[in-house]
């Protein structure tokens, strides 16, 4: 049996084949269409700060947008009484907050009625707000400043909370005069620079 005719039918097939899979020169490679990223909207991110630890300053923006202040949580202390006043629940947190003017002018800490001011957010994520339960009642005389700071002077401010025992070791929850929200850790223990002085004014 002849084989050449057979040989060269095989060679003029691959010849064939490898004319069509070859691209004349310069031509480029394509590639899957891309969506450029500036076509595909951002997806915008909680407004979050971290999460400070006691003692760590924070500028704010004072009640009704009004002057810079600077707020720092100083000391927690964990009051089984406070004064006369018992709790409602088991204990009083008592929070002793640094307050500081930043700019030239005044400046107030945000409140509650003005849809800002402290919370307190328990281990378990349930917030509770400055002054409830029996907490209002409780004032200690060095620390419960309120109202105006003038600029160049710092005052101490204080907020206290009737919470459960489970509940003490939270998070501590700051709105200010713009609704920016700022938090810090809170010890479990009684800590910072005002322990004593708070519970000797607070003493039954």
């Amino acid at each position: 049996m002849n084989r050449r005719p057979i040989l060269a039918l095989v060679l003029a097939v691959a010849a064939l084949s490898a004319c069509t899979s070859e691209k004349p020169a310069g031509a480029k490679h394509s590639s899957p269409a891309t969506v450029p990223s500036a076509s595909i909207p951002a997806v915008p991110g909680p407004d979050v700060a971290p999460t400070m630890e006691l003692g760590t300053s924070a500028e704010t923006v004072g009640v009704n947008g009004q002057g810079r202040l600077e707020i720092t949580p100083m000391t927690v202390v964990y009051l089984p009484q406070g004064g006369s006043q018992e709790p409602e629940n088991e204990l009083f947190a008592h929070v002793v907050v640094k307050l500081r003017p930043t700019t030239a002018v005044s400046a107030s800490p945000a409140v509650p009625i003005s849809g800002g001011g402290w919370s307190w957010v328990a281990p378990n994520r349930e917030a509770i707000e400055q002054g409830n339960g029996a907490a209002f009642n409780v004032v200690a005389g060095s620390f419960n400043h309120g109202g105006d700071v003038q600029p160049g002077t710092f005052v101490f401010d204080d907020a206290v909370f009737d919470l459960t025992k489970a509940q003490a070791g939270g998070t501590l929850l700051y709105n200010d005069g713009e609704g920016q929200a700022y938090r810090w850790r809170m010890p479990a223990q009684e800590a910072g620079p005002h322990v004593e002085k708070v519970k000797k004014e607070l003493a039954p």
